[in-house]
């Protein structure tokens, strides 16, 4: 293979072969950085709207708060709090009212029903002063509910006894899902959930779930399809914040979970992984076209590079070939363009060829006059073979031999003129 086709030839695979490798290599990291990046953001959004949501739950609990502290309220009368209290079931959204005494014993506003509620962890946890949210299964209707629950004191200091229990049934399925139904994702896919500290859902865009009171956790012991859910819920709830990822309804999610401040629930904020590849996929192509036009540039480059490079040395090739094989042509003498050692080695041929040009020179001129003492010595030989007839014998012998040398000089004379005549300087 010549030098001019293989000089280009191995350039431009080493340039494809590299910026191959590189594209991989670029492509490999972006995706990475893509996905680590998509579920850090998830992590401080889902931090984010655990606070928010906390907020949302607060100012619930603080409109409850404020009926709890009037007058009528802590009275703890009922043919008082009763009707005082009627028209602020519809104002807050609730199902119903109700106040429990220390007793345990609740009495629903609009319902008038009496039910005993001590064993309730909303109404322990109001009697010793800690306002709760709590979801469970009413014994009024039967249905899931959340109970909004705050303590009743004797009097408007915070210090003071407190008497009894002022709670907010709501809906099961819709309250909780309406405030996380507000949380913010950037994905199309994204929607958040919550589970309690047992792992029930509690808040899902499926109310369906709320309503059966599902526990991934539970159900993974009968349904082997739930064990990658379950086992994300049980990681979440002792790590309390994080990322994660996960297969769940025959989709692979990822996703960040966090604490509810106050409250020993966790929020997950879950997006489908597509998604995020899709995003990759898109950076990546973009990359590729850049990748490949860059590498369309690399081989021109580097095809142009290498004619360059092995262009002297053809030239200096076919200059040995003419003054070896062809005319001589020592007039010839390679263009130097380049600098480092290509340009030396052109430089140095044309010096060597410059070289050359001087001895020939001189042995043309040494020829020439070779020639014209041949030319002179052969007239003499002629002039004694004239003579000879008047010298003795011996006389004429030795004109014969110098008569054959000055014929040999002649043709030896003819014939390195002849071969210098090829050299051109």
């Amino acid at each position: 293979m010549k030098l001019s086709v293989k000089i280009p030839l191995l350039l431009g695979i080493v340039v494809f072969v590299s910026t191959a490798a590189m594209l991989v290599v670029v492509e490999l990291k972006v995706r990475s950085t893509i996905e680590q990046s998509a579920l850090n953001s998830l992590v401080g959004e889902t931090e984010a709207n655990a606070d928010f949501l906390k907020s949302k739950l607060d100012l619930h609990i603080e409109v409850l708060a404020e009926i709890a502290n009037r007058i009528r309220v802590r009275s703890m009368d009922w043919s008082i709090v009763q009707p005082a209290l009627k028209a602020d079931v519809a104002r807050i959204g609730a199902l119903d009212l109700a106040m429990i005494n220390s007793e345990g014993i609740a009495r629903y506003v609009l319902s008038d029903t009496i039910i005993n509620v001590r064993d309730r962890a909303y109404f322990h946890k109001a009697m010793a002063g800690e306002k709760s949210v709590e979801m469970v299964v009413s014994r009024v209707t039967g249905k899931v509910v959340t109970v909004f629950a705050v303590p009743i004191r004797k009097t408007e200091n915070m210090d003071s006894p407190i008497v009894g229990v002022l709670i907010a049934r709501k809906d099961g399925a819709q309250t909780l899902s309406n405030l996380v139904a507000e949380l913010e994702t950037p994905y199309k896919s994204g929607y958040a959930f919550l589970l309690n500290e047992e792992g029930t859902i509690i808040a899902h865009r499926n109310q369906e779930l709320i309503n059966k009171q599902f526990n991934p956790i539970i159900e993974s012991v009968k349904d082997t399809s739930l064990k990658s859910f379950a086992e994300m819920a049980t990681s979440a709830f002792k790590k309390k914040n994080g990322r994660t990822e996960y297969h769940y309804d025959a989709k692979n999610l990822i996703g960040a979970y966090s604490m509810v401040p106050g409250f020993n629930w966790i929020l997950f904020l879950s997006i489908e992984k597509y998604e995020i590849e899709n995003k990759s996929s898109q950076i990546s192509m973009a990359i590729a076209l850049i990748g490949f036009i860059c590498l369309i540039a690399g081989v021109i480059a580097a095809v142009g590079v290498g004619k360059s490079i092995a262009k002297p040395v053809t030239q200096m090739v076919e200059i040995s070939k003419n003054i070896t094989q062809g005319e001589g042509d020592l007039s010839q003498s390679i263009p130097v363009h380049f600098k480092g050692e290509i340009g030396d080695l052109a430089r140095y041929f044309n010096k060597l060829i410059a070289t050359l040009r001087i001895p020939i020179s001189e042995a043309k001129v040494a020829v020439n006059n070779l020639n014209t003492v041949s030319e002179e010595l052969s007239s003499i030989n002629r002039q004694l073979e004239i003579n000879q007839t008047r010298t003795g014998k011996e006389y004429s012998q030795e004109i014969l031999r110098i008569g054959q040398c000055i014929h040999e000089l002649a043709a030896t004379a003819e014939q390195l003129r002849q071969t210098m005549e090829k050299f051109k300087v």
